[in-house]
């Protein structure tokens, strides 16, 4: 019986394997030291600012560095099906982490600033959106263990996962037509009404660095959609090029933008200068 998981001269045949290409090691170790990074920086902001709802885009966080360390692993053994697999379902299913922050920090945001500008009522911003994204994760994870587990699930396993991702996306769609909406209200009240608790320089700042990076995990969803409609096989797939433009660097940039803006940093002005005043007085 030939074997296919080798050339004739002893190096790995790429090609058979779930790559379906060679894979380049050096971008698994570059993308896992930038996330090891990011994970760092973000936890060390969360105790300076106590942020803990920021808990989820970390625990994400961690698991890109995981899943890209895990990567680096399974390009020396690709046919270990477990490695291969534990690296790509925490890269396909840690942005969703990443995006239950970012229903959490709207509503902060709507909270601190003019809660009468939501289309909706913020509190239950995170409550609504959280449990979307908890079911697009456990289908995510469903479908990636079928594609991974048994060859013969395949399709199914793609059918699945494709799903969690409609879901996600979807519900990114209905977070962002409201942050929209709310955006477009508020600006009218400014000048005109006082912002909750911190000035309207804050609470624009954290929201127009949510909007950028809740568009950088939405293009990476829809991004993933598309990946996955050409099959398990397909040229972007077995290219891992497409991984890293579309998937590594958008999730980089939108957890690097909370590390630039902090909502830490902004959401506490006015309450500490109030806190201070009280004080003196």
């Amino acid at each position: 019986m030939t074997d296919r998981t080798h050339h004739p001269d002893g190096s790995i045949n790429y090609e058979a394997s779930p790559y379906g290409e060679q894979p380049r090691l050096f971008l698994a170790q570059f993308a896992a030291g930038i996330f090891v990074l990011l994970f760092l920086v973000h936890l060390g902001q969360a105790i300076r600012f106590k942020t803990r709802y920021m808990g989820a885009a970390i625990a994400g966080c961690l698991m890109e560095a995981i899943g890209y360390t895990s990567r680096c692993i399974s390009i020396g053994n690709p046919f270990q099906i477990a490695t291969y697999a534990s690296q790509h379902g925490l890269i396909v299913i840690s942005p969703v982490l990443v995006a239950a922050t970012q229903y959490v920090m709207l509503e902060k945001v709507i909270h601190h600033s003019y809660p009468e500008a939501s289309p909706v009522k913020h509190t239950l911003i995170t409550k609504v959106f959280v449990v979307g994204d908890v079911i697009a994760f456990f289908v995510q994870i469903a479908g990636s263990g079928m594609l991974l587990s048994d060859p013969k699930n395949a399709d199914l396993g793609i059918k699945v996962l494709m799903a969690g991702l409609v879901v996600q996306v979807i519900s990114f769609a209905l977070y962002l037509s409201i942050a929209i909406v709310f955006y477009l209200r508020a600006v009218k009240l400014v000048g005109h009404a006082s912002a909750g608790l911190v000035d309207d320089n804050a609470w624009r700042t954290v929201f127009a660095a949510l909007m950028v990076s809740g568009g950088m995990v939405f293009l990476r969803s829809v991004f993933r959609i598309v990946e996955f409609s050409y099959g398990f096989r397909g040229f972007i797939a077995t290219n891992e090029i497409y991984l890293y433009v579309f998937d590594f660097a958008l999730m980089a940039l939108a957890l690097l933008v909370f590390n630039v803006y902090h909502p830490g940093k902004y959401l506490r002005a006015r309450v500490t200068s109030e806190y201070r005043d009280m004080s003196s007085a």
